[in-house]
């Protein structure tokens, strides 16, 4: 579904790197989840995917194409693309957001309304209740919601999430992870992912891509970097999510009395 060959990209002429040779492959259904620190070049390499960023170097295919070689514009809206605070248009009513891309693919208006409210009750929203009202009127869970219809409104095949529910409380957060998930098999969408919480990325990824400093270190399903990491920098992100629930098991054990 997509294919990353020996792809770079420099924002200065080559003197440092943001994303160094990376060689990785997407099926097709899979969730996949780009994990690493803040300025690792994830979110670079999210975004060369769909053109918001352009290559320096290698190229990659989606869906056999490369993506150098289509308008970009019409490469975007064949892609759902979802980040940190959503940025949905605050003038325009739930509704009207959700429906901006079958628009501007000249949807017929019965189609769109259509649209809109299946998509709706697919994340958990009452088109009666949710359609006519404006951004500011939600909660930042439902503003996400919104902003995950909004990327599926033209049926892609491939999701790309940057830090999607990053901004949220733990109680809305985790709701909406495992809404996604289900979403995600429901659908049979292929997701690239990029966090730096290592638990989320085990909880919904089938495979995870680490990085640092621009390079891939390597990959593995949730189960594969935990147990047997192959890099010693996965050892060390692992550390946390290991260490976390090692905790949480010895206050279990004594039954809440100190740590």
């Amino acid at each position: 579904m997509i294919c990353i060959q020996q792809v770079s990209k420099t924002f200065d002429q080559g003197r440092s790197f943001a994303v160094q040779e990376v060689d990785l492959e997407v099926g097709a259904g899979e969730f996949l989840v780009l994990l690493g620190e803040s300025g690792c070049g994830k979110t670079t390499l999210l975004k060369m995917i769909n053109r918001l960023v352009e290559p320096s170097r290698g190229r990659i295919l989606v869906e056999e194409r490369d993506v150098c070689r289509v308008d970009p514009v019409v490469l975007r809206r064949g892609i759902g693309y979802v980040f940190q605070g959503v940025g949905l248009f605050p003038h325009m009513t739930v509704a009207e957001n959700v429906a901006v891309v079958p628009r501007l693919l000249n949807w017929e208006p019965s189609a769109c309304r259509d649209r809109v409210d299946e998509l709706l009750r697919l994340t958990g929203l009452s088109p009666r209740t949710h359609r006519d009202r404006k951004p500011h009127e939600l909660s930042g869970g439902q503003r996400q919601r919104v902003g995950l219809a909004r990327a599926l409104a033209a049926r892609p095949r491939i999701m790309l999430m940057d830090e999607p529910f990053g901004a949220l409380d733990p109680m809305t957060r985790d709701g909406l992870q495992r809404e996604f998930k289900r979403l995600q098999q429901t659908l049979n969408l292929t997701v690239v992912m990029v966090t730096h919480d290592m638990t989320e990325a085990l909880l919904l990824a089938d495979r995870i891509a680490v990085m640092k400093q621009g390079v891939l270190v390597g990959t593995g399903s949730p189960g594969q970097v935990l147990r047997n990491p192959s890099h010693p920098y996965i050892a060390a992100l692992m550390e946390t999510p290991r260490r976390q629930a090692d905790q949480v098991e010895s206050i279990l054990r004594s039954g809440g009395e100190g740590k």
